[in-house]
């Protein structure tokens, strides 16, 4: 059983004071996480946000839409 996760992060930069001269910085956040399927062709990831909510990423090539093809939202 393949048990891989992957952390979801956000970086937001600052200025702080360092010896009188602005020095910026970065913190990163964890804001969810992702994990492969089962057969590997796609990422499922949850939001922190937006619990008990799952998104999937499709990581495979996909073949040329045709306009019939669409979803209409």
């Amino acid at each position: 059983m393949n048990n891989t996760y992957f952390d979801i992060i956000t970086a937001k930069e600052f200025e702080v004071l360092q010896d009188g001269k602005k020095v910026k910085k970065t913190k990163w956040n964890r804001v969810g996480h992702a994990w492969p399927s089962k057969n590997g062709d796609s990422l499922s990831f949850e939001l922190y946000l937006l619990p008990s909510q799952r998104y999937v990423i499709k990581v495979q090539d996909r073949k040329e839409e045709t306009p019939n093809d669409s979803v209409p939202f």
